[in-house]
């Protein structure tokens, strides 16, 4: 029953949320040895000019790259690259990658160019791939630079609570969060659903995000939220939507790399 919901609203939004200016992401995530770490950094390095020049054709919409925690060898993934699209189409059809690299190093063979990307894939695997759609953010303008931290929190849906978990954050905890980023403790937060992959076996049917500038930001919060007392109605509420899913895991990422649009300087 949950894989058929699946595809129903994949097929929905296939549909309708190109109208609604949605916009979907494809999210890499990489296991990266101690001793391949330099060599990550340069791949990333060389693969950033190549993001840059897709963002200028309108093949993406933008590129970041995030180092996780705890991100140890036995906790799961060292890096995550996320690549923006505006539509389902696109971020399924990533484009002409070759002609970007070409146009990104003019000055290199295209077989010197086929060996550095090869030789790259050495430095990282790449263990986990999925396809999402954000559905819910907070109102505000913020702007990601180097250096912001992000808490990427892993649900999954509860077999017949596909609905209700959505509802729940979308109806009371957006305006929690809402408020927050209203007072300064809090800079941005999204909720987005796992189109791919899905099944009984993926134990991920939506990602939480929740975005500080810096990591001082991000210790007040938590160490605020942790003291906050709430009033036995609040506790109910708060009780009751937690019984719509687990929380499976949580890293904490810094943006490290980023790729996106500038407005053009007035002054220029």
């Amino acid at each position: 029953m949950r894989k058929i919901i699946l595809l129903i609203f994949m097929a929905m939004f296939c549909s309708v949320s190109m109208a609604q200016h949605e916009k979907f992401l494809v999210f890499d995530f990489m296991k990266v040895a101690d001793n391949q770490d330099a060599n990550y950094w340069e791949t990333e390095t060389f693969w950033e000019k190549i993001h840059a020049e897709r963002l200028k054709s309108g093949d993406i919409k933008g590129w970041d790259l995030w180092s996780l925690k705890p991100g140890g060898a036995e906790q799961g993934y060292q890096y995550v690259t996320v690549t923006i699209y505006n539509s389902a189409v696109s971020a399924m059809d990533p484009g002409q990658i070759m002609e970007a690299a070409q146009r990104a190093y003019p000055l290199i063979s295209d077989t010197d160019l086929d060996s550095i990307i090869q030789e790259g894939l050495k430095s990282r695997e790449m263990s986990k791939r999925m396809f999402v759609t954000r559905i819910a953010t907070t109102d505000d303008d913020f702007k990601m630079e180097l250096g912001t931290v992000m808490r990427m929190n892993f649900m999954d849906a509860l077999p017949g609570e596909y609905k209700a978990y959505e509802d729940t954050e979308k109806e009371y905890f957006l305006p929690i969060h809402q408020e927050n980023v209203k007072n300064g403790n809090l800079e941005h937060w999204a909720l987005a659903r796992v189109l791919m992959p899905s099944g009984s076996k993926v134990k991920t049917s939506h990602l939480t995000f929740d975005m500080f500038k810096d990591f001082k930001q991000y210790f007040a919060f938590y160490e605020a939220e942790a003291e906050m007392d709430v009033d036995a109605k609040t506790k109910a509420k708060l009780d009751e939507a937690l019984k719509t899913r687990d929380l499976n895991w949580t890293y904490v990422g810094t943006l490290v790399k980023t790729v996106k649009y500038q407005a053009p300087d007035k002054d220029k």
